[in-house]
C-alpha cells in the first residue's frame, strides 16, 4: 500500500483551521506513543468521552479560545473515530507517520503558531528558562536524551526525561521537576512525547 493509499481517508476537514489541525496532530501523537493499540483501542474508539479526556488537557495546553478547543477536541474525536474505521491494527504506526508526513506544513505551522511562550519564564537551577528550553530542545535533537519511538518527521518519546535531566543538566529533582512542568506548559514535551516541530532549527533560534 503507497502512502497515498495510507492517507485517502484524510480530508481537508481535519485540517481546514489551526484548532482542527491542532486536535488532529495532537490525537495522533497520543495515540502513536501513548496508546497501546491491542489493549486500548477498543475501550478508545467506543468512548468518545474517555478519548475526549486523554487528549484535551493538551490540546489546552495551546488553545485557550473556547470555541476553538471545542473544534480542537471534536477534530481529535473525529480522527480517531475514522482512523479505526479506516485503517488495521498492523497498519496503524505506518499511516500515523504517513499522515505526519504529508500535513506536516500545516500541523508544524499550526503547532509553532501557539506554542505557549509566555511559559518559558524564570530560571531554573541559576539559569535562564529560555536558554535551557533552546540546550534542551537541541540535546533532544542530537540524541544526547534517551528515546522510544520516534515518527519519519522527528516526534518522539523520552524513556527517562527526569533522570537525564538530573544527569546531564545537573539538576536537583527538584528542578528537573519544575522544567518539566515549563516544558508541558509550553507544549514542547507533554506525557513525554516531544512534537518534530519543536525540534525545528526555526524555533530554536527564535528562543534566542
Amino acid at each position: 500500500m503507497t502512502k497515498e493509499e495510507t492517507v485517502s481517508w484524510f480530508g481537508q476537514e481535519f485540517v481546514e483551521s489551526d484548532a482542527k489541525a491542532l486536535g488532529t496532530y495532537i490525537a495522533a501523537l497520543v495515540l502513536r506513543f501513548q496508546v497501546r493499540y491491542r489493549t486500548d483501542m477498543s475501550v478508545l474508539s467506543t468512548d468518545m468521552e474517555l478519548w475526549e479526556l486523554r487528549i484535551k488537557p493538551y490540546v489546552a495546553l495551546l488553545l485557550h479560545d473556547p470555541e476553538e478547543l471545542r473544534d480542537a477536541v471534536a477534530a481529535g474525536k473525529r480522527f480517531l473515530k475514522v482512523f479505526v474505521q479506516q485503517t488495521s491494527i498492523e497498519e496503524y504506526d505506518t499511516v500515523i507517520d504517513d499522515l505526519e508526513l504529508a500535513h506536516y506544513e500545516t500541523f508544524k505551522a499550526a503547532y509553532l503558531r501557539h506554542v505557549n511562550r509566555s511559559a518559558i519564564t524564570g530560571t531554573i537551577a541559576g539559569s535562564n528558562a529560555s536558554a535551557l528550553v533552546g540546550r534542551f530542545i537541541r540535546d533532544v535533537a542530537t540524541n544526547r536524551f534517551s528515546k522510544g519511538r520516534t515518527t519519519m518527521m522527528g516526534s518522539t518519546i523520552l524513556v527517562s526525561p527526569v533522570a537525564e535531566l538530573i544527569q546531564h543538566y545537573n539538576f536537583s529533582h527538584e528542578d528537573a521537576t519544575r522544567f518539566m512542568e515549563i516544558l508541558r506548559l509550553a507544549g514542547i514535551m507533554f506525557l513525554d512525547i516531544v512534537p518534530a516541530p519543536v525540534l525545528e532549527v526555526e524555533f530554536v533560534e527564535s528562543l534566542g
